[in-house]
């Protein structure tokens, strides 16, 4: 590891990597904390490199990646490639109460902003482009389906239905561009309530913008819903999630009417990693999650709809 931090420079030789998760680890230097991460792609590392100078220019909290010695944004060692980035300061939304803080349309307005920067970027091109509706077709349906069909067959084709009546045909229709991809509260630090930074950009990708604000709603109602009372919750704070992006973007009228399909589609996609993991816990809890928006459908379908119509100026 001593060899591998000294390329980008001698003075981190003597800092310690201290693991945080598989591939990712935190360094300290005298004051200085960073995050050395490994990476599979040397091409993506350079899109990642572009884009983040990109959205520091035009005001995004992120932390850009540093270059070695070599004046490249990443170090080789043994065949694989590793990046280091600058630590930022604030704590993850996931160490806070989401919805006792009044966060949602923070990170909702954050999420519009970034998705301005993201179209307005000219080499956008370079970003390979991910189906949502492909990706759960040809993999996470057959995956889920399998694993499910016996116990749980009425409900996932009473699912399978509603995507198919409602979600087919206005799902290329939808505005796609470059999208984080990852947009979970984990990946958002936050100072005095209001957000500090922006984490892990190595995952964005082409794709329709609605998947970031969809996965952003998802993520947080898995994370608490073991707690009956957050669940409660969680469509007040979809409410103000949307409320927020739409404070500064106007989602479209069709983004509101598949907005709850979308979700199960990321459900979906999320049951069959599990399931490819080996995690039938998290596959299971997934499942639950989806089927539970599926029953909360018609109370919550016009409740979105009404806060992106409040959104966009129109009466519902």
């Amino acid at each position: 590891m001593k060899n591998l931090l000294e390329q980008w420079g001698p003075q981190f030789a003597s800092a310690v990597p201290q693991p945080l998760r598989d591939g990712v680890w935190q360094l300290k230097l005298d004051t200085q904390s960073y995050i050395l991460k490994r990476r599979s792609n040397r091409t993506r590392v350079g899109e990642e490199y572009r884009l983040l100078q990109w959205l520091a220019e035009h005001g995004q909290p992120i932390s850009q990646l540093i270059c070695t010695r070599a004046g490249v944004p990443w170090a080789e060692q043994q065949g694989s490639f590793y990046v280091l980035y600058p630590y930022l300061t604030g704590t993850p939304g996931d160490e806070l109460d989401l919805f006792g803080q009044s966060l949602a349309g923070e990170m909702g307005s954050a999420l519009a902003r970034l998705h301005q920067a993201l179209a307005a970027y000219g080499a956008s091109h370079e970003f390979p482009d991910f189906n949502l509706f492909n990706k759960v077709s040809s993999y996470a349906w057959p995956a889920v389906q399998g694993y499910s069909s016996v116990k749980f067959s009425d409900r996932l084709q009473g699912i399978q239905h509603a995507i198919s009546a409602h979600l087919v045909n206005p799902y290329e229709a939808l505005p796609r561009q470059l999208i984080h991809r990852d947009f979970h509260p984990g990946n958002l630090l936050f100072t005095q309530g209001e957000l500090a930074g922006i984490l892990d950009f190595d995952r964005v990708r082409i794709g329709i913008r609605l998947f970031d604000l969809c996965y952003l709603a998802t993520a947080v109602l898995s994370s608490s819903f073991g707690d009956p009372k957050k669940r409660e919750e969680w469509p007040g704070f979809v409410r103000e999630m949307i409320s927020g992006y739409g404070s500064v973007e106007k989602l479209e009228r069709t983004e509101s009417y598949v907005f709850l399909y979308v979700i199960y589609l990321i459900q979906l996609l999320f049951t069959a990693y599990y399931l490819d993991e080996g995690n039938t816990k998290l596959a299971d809890s997934n499942l639950a999650v989806l089927f539970w928006i599926h029953d909360q459908h018609d109370y919550l379908e016009p409740l979105i709809e009404k806060a992106v119509g409040e959104s966009r100026g129109v009466d519902r």
